[in-house]
Parts: C-alpha cells; sequence; structure tokens
C-alpha cells in the first residue's frame, strides 16, 4: 500500500521579549550594567510576535494604555537584549483579537511605576500566548520598591491612630482656653495683672527711695538715691 503522506510539522510564530535600559541616561545604562549581576535592573520591557512589538505606557490622553510599535525601536529606552520566549500557536487575526481583549483590562490610567507597568504587562501577554511567564529579573527591581512602598505605608498606617490622638487632644486644648478665654476674659486678666504688677514695682521702688531719703536727712547726711 502506499505510504502516508508526510505531515509538516506545526509551527508556531516565535515571541521575543525586548528589554531596555529606561530613558536613554547613560546613568541608567551603568547602573543597569552594575545591577544585573545581582539579577536586577531598571528596565523597559516590550513583547514582539508577528513582527510588531506591544507594550504599556502612561500617557496623559487617557483611553488604552498598550502601545505598538517597530520592534527594537522605541525612542524613549535604550535597547539592551532579547530573550526569546518560545512560539505561539495564535495566529496574527487571533492575536490582534488578544490584543482587542486586553485593551480595557490595561487603561493608560491605571499605569503604577511598582504594581503594573510594562514589565507586567509583558508577563500577562506572555502568559496569555501560551510562553509562560517572563524572567523574574525583569521586574524584580520594580517588585523590592513596591514593598518597600507598602511598608512605608503600612508604618505610617500604624502611627495614624497616634498622630490623629495627639491632634484632636490639641485641638480639645485649643478650644477649652478659647471657651475659658471668652467667658472669663483670661487674657484680658493677665494683662492687667501684668499692668498692676508694673505699676507695683513703680510705687515700690518710690516708696524706698523716699524712705532712704528721709534716713540720710535724719543723719544729716545727702539724700542716698533709690534702686533704678
Amino acid at each position: 500500500p502506499p505510504a502516508p503522506p508526510r505531515m509538516s510539522p506545526i509551527r508556531g510564530h516565535k515571541v521575543r521579549l525586548h528589554l531596555y535600559d529606561v530613558t536613554t541616561a547613560p546613568a541608567v545604562k551603568s547602573l543597569n550594567d552594575a545591577a544585573q549581576h545581582l539579577g536586577l535592573g531598571a528596565l523597559h520591557a516590550g513583547v514582539e510576535v508577528h513582527g510588531v512589538e506591544f507594550s504599556f505606557a502612561y500617557h496623559e490622553y487617557g483611553g488604552p494604555g498598550i502601545i505598538t510599535y517597530k520592534p527594537m525601536h522605541i525612542d524613549q529606552h535604550r535597547y539592551r537584549e532579547t530573550v526569546l520566549m518560545g512560539t505561539t500557536a495564535l495566529s496574527r487575526g487571533d492575536t490582534a483579537a488578544l490584543i482587542r481583549a486586553m485593551q480595557p483590562e490595561w487603561p493608560a490610567a491605571g499605569y503604577d511605576l511598582l504594581r503594573r507597568n510594562c514589565c507586567s504587562f509583558a508577563d500577562e501577554l506572555c502568559v496569555r500566548l501560551g510562553v509562560g511567564h517572563i524572567p523574574e529579573r525583569v521586574n524584580r527591581l520594580a517588585g523590592a520598591g513596591a514593598v518597600l512602598a507598602d511598608r512605608a505605608l503600612f508604618a505610617r498606617e500604624a502611627v495614624r491612630p497616634a498622630w490623629q490622638a495627639g491632634a484632636a487632644l490639641a485641638d480639645s486644648a485649643v478650644d477649652t482656653l478659647r471657651v475659658l478665654d471668652q467667658r472669663y476674659g483670661i487674657r484680658q486678666q493677665a494683662s492687667f495683672a501684668a499692668a498692676s504688677a508694673a505699676g507695683g514695682a513703680s510705687v515700690l521702688r518710690s516708696w524706698i527711695g523716699d524712705a532712704l531719703g528721709r534716713r540720710a536727712a535724719a543723719a544729716g547726711g545727702p539724700a542716698a538715691a533709690g534702686p533704678a
């Protein structure tokens, strides 16, 4: 019998993860060069499939945050490296439908530098393309920053009740003093007491001067000056 026809192996479409130094500043490149040995980096990420690169960004116009551009060509960042993630069975049309479905989930206003950024988007897109998660090192720096931010927020919230109690106590004290002042004229009495004290001191100085003068006159000497 004739041999069965040979079936051509099914080949998927390559999915590439392109990584960039955030911004084109030389200092960021130097930082990433040093930090890569620690598995860290300040990186921008984009996913290329079917000859188009997809990423996620904030922009002031609102609407969807998913952006597209020519692979490895984005002016705002410096290209660093490419990671081959594998192949996807999704056709060009299926990929376009996937991006349309993801657009409402990734609005520009939802961009967060630490928790929902271009690397977060690249990870989800790769998973939905069927090639798995992106390397952990890509978003590790942002993840560490998110942990620190969460801890700072926790510390701030932990001291908030004490701060609020102190502020309430201070406000209560001010209100109490204001009521007492209105009722008893504390500030007016304090001013009167200060004026009385000043007047009393003047009378006392005059009395001491007179006494010393009389003593000197009785002794037949010159009058002594009283205290200033």
